[in-house]
């Protein structure tokens, strides 16, 4: 792709980003699902995204297959969204856009970036943080497929991604709710106990699954 045929604003994704969006896109977990696709072994992911290189045949053998604009996949900021009206939108907050995202809530508008499902999902909208998955001993960043749900939704047992006043996005799991005080009780991993009252939560996500970036 010729860099200088883009608009100066455009960013190419690097071949991890194109790697990973393409998980996201297709709906599969591990580099492994994203190897057979591709068929090739599941090492040879990994060498691409250490080399910073892809094979650009099978890219666009898999595009064409599951009919992905490979502006969209390539290109940070494209700004014209061809992928087929089959495939379902879902706005997705990186890291990055934290703060944006947090101010947004005050009223300033943001339009948020979006990725999109070739089929189907149970979620409405994907967050980016750190969380430990069962796989890992040590937290790492994943992408959180969430639902918005009221503070008298929440239960316990479950994770939930919290946007918190001044604090911004925090993961924990619920241990205790109280509905009558307004209050519930949760917890990082192995981490103490901590409280949040329902006056510091701006919003409330309930993680329904999550896949490794």
């Amino acid at each position: 792709m010729n860099n200088n045929s883009l608009p100066s604003h455009c960013r190419i994704h690097s071949s991890k980003e194109v790697l990973t969006k393409l998980k996201i896109v297709l709906g599969v977990k591990s580099a492994k699902e994203l190897a057979t696709i591709f068929q090739v072994k599941p090492n040879t992911i990994s060498s691409w995204k250490k080399r910073d290189s892809l094979c650009y045949i099978k890219l666009i053998q898999v595009c064409n297959q599951y009919k992905i604009d490979l502006n969209e996949l390539f290109l940070a900021d494209y700004p014209y969204q061809t992928i087929e009206k089959s495939h379902h939108s879902i706005p997705i907050i990186y890291i990055e856009d934290y703060l944006e995202y947090y101010l947004s809530i005050e009223g300033k508008p943001q339009k948020l970036k979006h990725i999109y499902y070739p089929k189907p999902v149970c979620f409405e909208i994907v967050i980016q943080l750190y969380a430990v998955l069962a796989a890992y001993q040590e937290p790492r960043l994943i992408y959180a497929c969430c639902k918005k749900v009221d503070f008298a939704a929440v239960e316990v047992g479950y994770h939930y991604a919290f946007l918190l006043v001044q604090k911004g996005f925090q993961s924990y799991t619920i241990v205790e709710v109280d509905q009558n005080k307004k209050v519930v009780y949760v917890q990082k991993e192995t981490t103490e106990i901590k409280e949040l009252k329902a006056d510091d939560i701006l919003e409330i996500f309930q993680c329904m699954t999550y896949l490794p970036c």
